[in-house]
């Protein structure tokens, strides 16, 4: 009975343990990163990093006869950017990008016929980030694998367990990193762009165990930035508008500055009970465009009043910013309107008949 127990004990850590990584040396790509979320360079250490006495360049030369390859596909991708060419701050740098390529050559060669690892693209803390979200692990996950096997050209392996060190970013960035994440899955949604995903993709550096305290502020505030550069580009513009009438016709403006058209509706809700109108469906918004539908409003009573306006999917998933219009209804009751009209036309038939009076005096006195 001992025996057995034993046995199963043994046999559950082999089935959690991932088999390559249990019978051969591993080797893992992986660094901080070294550009910001608009792609560029924010500093000059990945070159130093490639070189053969580099961290990266000594890690090439650590694969054994049978080893696996433990690699981040966001790394990889900044290896390649620089190969294609390389600026810092403006400069060109061509020994970086020769660095850059010769170092992508070894790479393919060192590993031919090794197995290899996909990590989670930007190499997050998977318990950190199954923990705030299990299917945007699942997404880094999937990104991690299909940039490696079109690198390699070939299949790779991706499980969860071969990630490595835990990241200590505090609750401040996690509520950030959750909002941010917010905002782009339920913007991919409405609109299918690239720059979307790829943006969702690159928060999960935020994510890194290998980022200092430094870096996980400098990632994760740059990632609220871009985040909201880019949700701004669908958007409802605001403004203020002065209601003259019981029934008018409001202009809104919509803008869509992504490369792609997209369907969506427009919910309006007023803060007070001094206006009426109704959200609008199935608004198709061209893309690199900026469209103007007339809203019709009924007002109620006079006074000012704040309307909020949100995009939504067809699913009714709010999409972009709440945007705000602020309304000033300065509407006459029909009765007094009729009061003052009548008393304006009796006032003018009144002039007209003193005029008269004067002409005939005037005659007469002549």
């Amino acid at each position: 009975m001992k025996k057995m127990g034993l046995l199963l004990l043994a046999s559950i850590f082999l089935l959690m343990t991932p088999p390559a990584q249990a019978s051969t040396p591993v080797v893992r790509i992986t660094d901080v990163p070294h550009t910001d979320f608009a792609g560029n360079f924010r500093d000059n250490k990945l070159a130093l990093a490639l070189a053969p006495e580099g961290k990266l360049g000594k890690a090439l030369l650590r694969g054994s006869q049978t080893t696996t390859w433990v690699i981040d596909a966001a790394l990889l991708d900044e290896i390649i950017d620089m190969s294609d060419g390389y600026q810092y701050r403006e400069i060109e740098d061509p020994v970086g990008a020769n660095l850059a390529l010769l170092w992508l050559q070894q790479l393919k060669e060192r590993t031919t016929g090794d197995p290899i690892v996909a990590l989670p693209y930007g190499n997050p803390d998977a318990a950190l980030a199954r923990s705030l979200s299990k299917s945007e692990l699942a997404f880094y996950a999937e990104i991690g694998r299909s940039k490696l096997e079109s690198f390699f050209g070939r299949a790779v392996i991706s499980q969860n367990g071969w990630g490595s060190g835990k990241s200590q970013l505090n609750s401040e960035f996690k509520a950030l990193y959750k909002r941010n994440r917010s905002h782009l899955v339920r913007l991919s949604m409405a609109v299918s762009a690239e720059e979307i995903q790829l943006l969702r993709a690159r928060l999960g550096r935020t994510l890194s165990p290998d980022l200092d305290s430094k870096q996980r502020a400098y990632f994760s505030y740059q990632g609220r930035d871009a985040t909201d550069n880019l949700v701004k580009k669908l958007r409802i513009v605001s403004g203020r508008y002065q209601l003259t009438s019981d029934n008018v016709k409001v202009p809104l403006t919509i803008v869509n500055d992504f490369e792609t058209d997209t369907v969506l509706s427009l919910s309006l809700l007023p803060m007070n009970y001094r206006i009426q109108v109704e959200s609008i469906n199935d608004i198709v918004i061209p893309a690199k465009s900026r469209i103007q539908i007339s809203v019709p409003f009924m007002v109620i009573a006079s006074g000012s009043t704040v309307v909020e306006a949100q995009l939504k999917t067809s699913e009714g998933v709010s999409v972009g910013e709440l945007s705000k219009l602020s309304l000033s209804m300065t509407v006459i009751d029909s009765r007094v309107a009729w009061f003052t009209t009548a008393a304006g036309v009796l006032l003018f038939l009144a002039a007209a008949t003193q005029s008269v009076r004067r002409i005939r005096r005037s005659r007469r006195e002549k």
